[in-house]
């Protein structure tokens, strides 16, 4: 939580220094300041590796973000797979032996 009060607060000091460029130089942007945990996170999330499961919130407003994925890369048998999912085994010897 101390983190996004932090990030909050880089925002909006950033935001009032904007015109200031002695202040700008002295402040390092916001990506060296990640780690490299943070940066996998990020990575993940605009590639689809990662998706979103759940956001929770407590009584306290603490946030809990759960992400899943798969470092697995998806085979044209995987995808096919998923295609046949609801398919019974009788409909798809049939379509073999039609072929």
């Amino acid at each position: 939580m101390a983190n996004m009060k932090k990030c909050r607060n880089n925002k909006n000091s950033n935001s009032n220094n904007a015109n200031n460029n002695s202040n700008n130089k002295n402040n390092p942007p916001l990506i060296s300041q990640l780690t490299p945990q943070q940066i996998a996170v990020i990575a993940g999330l605009l590639c689809n590796a990662l998706t979103v499961d759940s956001v929770l919130v407590d009584k306290d407003q603490r946030l809990e973000i759960v992400l899943s994925g798969s470092l697995k890369r998806r085979t044209r048998l995987d995808q096919l797979l998923d295609e046949l999912e609801g398919t019974t085994l009788l409909e798809f010897l049939d379509a073999l032996n039609k072929r």
